[in-house]
């Protein structure tokens, strides 16, 4: 038997928002760009453009944005992985389970990300600006449902061979 690591999440889903995500939004979510300053490059406008041209996908559905929201975090998940390293090493527990809910509001805006389980208090400051600052930017999707929240767990499992 050999001993190995395999990391991966779950998703669990729910189409209600965390009272705590929600009210987190109007301090953490801005979408808008800020006009480019008078000294700024051509390229610094250009790209300014391209970021308020960046459109966000529309789905039809609360299960199509719960997958598209998840494409996206399983598109990015060495960023939050390194979140989690940072906690574990914090917490002197290399293999300790960690649970998040990510809020996505209507317009795709990441609302915040918290912990999954209240019972075990809040999610380390430390580990939810990092979750934060990996996922803040993406392309969420846009939608009819209101705030999606979805469980992303980091766990390590026995491999046997």
């Amino acid at each position: 038997m050999m001993v190995g690591t395999i990391r991966g999440g779950s998703i669990a889903v729910a189409s209600v928002a965390l009272a705590c995500i929600a009210s987190c939004a109007g301090a953490q979510s801005s979408s808008t760009a800020a006009a480019p300053a008078s000294g700024s490059t051509p390229g610094d406008a250009g790209v300014a453009a391209a970021d308020a041209k960046a459109e966000r996908p529309f789905a039809k559905t609360a299960v199509e944005a719960q997958t598209l929201i998840q494409e996206q975090i399983d598109a990015h998940i060495k960023p939050l992985w390194k979140c989690v390293e940072q906690l574990r090493a914090a917490k002197a527990d290399p293999h300790k389970a960690v649970a998040v809910d990510i809020g996505i509001d209507q317009e795709g805006s990441l609302l915040g990300v918290t912990a999954a389980n209240a019972k075990q208090g809040d999610l380390d400051p430390t580990t939810r600006d990092c979750m934060f600052a990996a996922l803040h930017g993406l392309p969420f999707p846009r939608s009819h449902s209101g705030v999606i929240t979805v469980r992303q767990t980091f766990t390590d499992e026995l491999i046997q061979q």
